[in-house]
């Protein structure tokens, strides 16, 4: 098991910014390993499901699942399928010095030959997940 953590503070309001991550249509906007979100099942909510094209080890295509929203709160979203690292991800808002204090929590459930290489990941999630919420600050900016 790979676990990660990684926390920001973005300047904009809580509602901004978790309109902008809960959204999976706008995650190819902030997520640049996200390149496209394909097949929503519903309104998003928990129990919705979604594709996302990734480009993670290779190019992947994972079914990912909602499995908690709280609004202006908490999301969890759950990969379902896809790939040998399945990851749960946990974004938590808290208002913050006029901003929003965006923890991201990630939980990677390793198989195969991918468990003998769990050392080495952390390093590379966090630098992802640096890049991903500076694009998300920048877009917020925008």
């Amino acid at each position: 098991m790979i676990a990660f953590k990684h926390s920001a503070l973005l300047h904009a309001p809580v509602g901004k910014v978790f309109g902008i991550v809960a959204d999976p249509a706008r995650i190819p906007e902030w997520r640049k390993d996200v390149p496209r979100v394909s097949g929503m099942s519903g309104p998003v909510m928990a129990g919705t499901t979604f594709y996302e094209d990734v480009h993670f080890m290779g190019s992947k295509r994972l079914l990912m699942m909602i499995v908690e929203l709280v609004p202006n709160e908490r999301l969890v979203i759950e990969a379902q399928s896809g790939m040998p690292l399945l990851p749960v991800q946990t974004f938590t808002f808290v208002p913050e010095d006029g901003g929003t204090r965006l923890t991201v929590s990630v939980l990677m459930k390793s198989s195969g030959f991918l468990t003998m290489m769990e050392f080495m990941l952390p390093a590379q999630l966090k630098k992802m997940w640096e890049r991903n919420l500076a694009e998300l600050e920048l877009l917020l900016a925008a």
